[in-house]
């Protein structure tokens, strides 16, 4: 009787009856499952036979920043030297895409380029919207704390530069 009623709502309503989907098999074939692990450990072979027929040590085959143990990452090469930084982020909310600011030095204004730079974000945006405690403000100063609108996701701990 009860799935009587339910058939005839179901139509009633146009519901669609959930379609489970088929779990993924946890099983891992031999060919997908050999094969990145085997390209590295060819890599490896590779580079331990060819240090061991030229008699140097690895380091010295590696390129020279990273023999020294110097490795240039990419932020590092990405910071433009006429840009300051201006402060750090403190916070992120991600419904609302806003970031908090802690101003370390100098000012920023509305319509200002800002640099935000860290591990994994890298974008350069215009200033449109700037809150003081949830009013609006024009000019943020040195030691301010800000709300700041932002177009794409940064991480606590990222640099800003303007």
């Amino acid at each position: 009787m009860f799935r009587k009623l339910v058939d005839v709502l179901k139509e009633v309503f146009w519901i669609k009856p959930s379609r489970k989907r088929p779990k993924p098999s946890r099983r891992k074939t031999a060919s997908s499952s050999g094969k990145k692990s085997s390209v590295k450990k060819k890599v490896v072979k590779r580079v331990l036979k060819a240090a061991s027929i030229t008699k140097a040590p690895v380091s010295k085959q590696l390129p020279k920043s990273m023999a020294k143990g110097k490795i240039v990452t990419a932020k590092q090469q990405a910071i433009d030297p006429s840009l300051a930084q201006v402060g750090i982020i403190t916070h992120y909310f991600d419904r609302i895409k806003v970031c908090v600011v802690k101003l370390n030095q100098g000012t920023v204004l509305i319509g200002d380029k800002l640099t935000i730079l860290g591990d994994k974000t890298k974008f350069v945006q215009k200033v449109w919207s700037m809150q003081i405690e949830s009013e609006d403000v024009k000019v943020a100063k040195k030691g301010q704390i800000i709300g700041l609108k932002v177009d794409k996701l940064v991480v606590v701990g990222d640099k800003v530069y303007k």
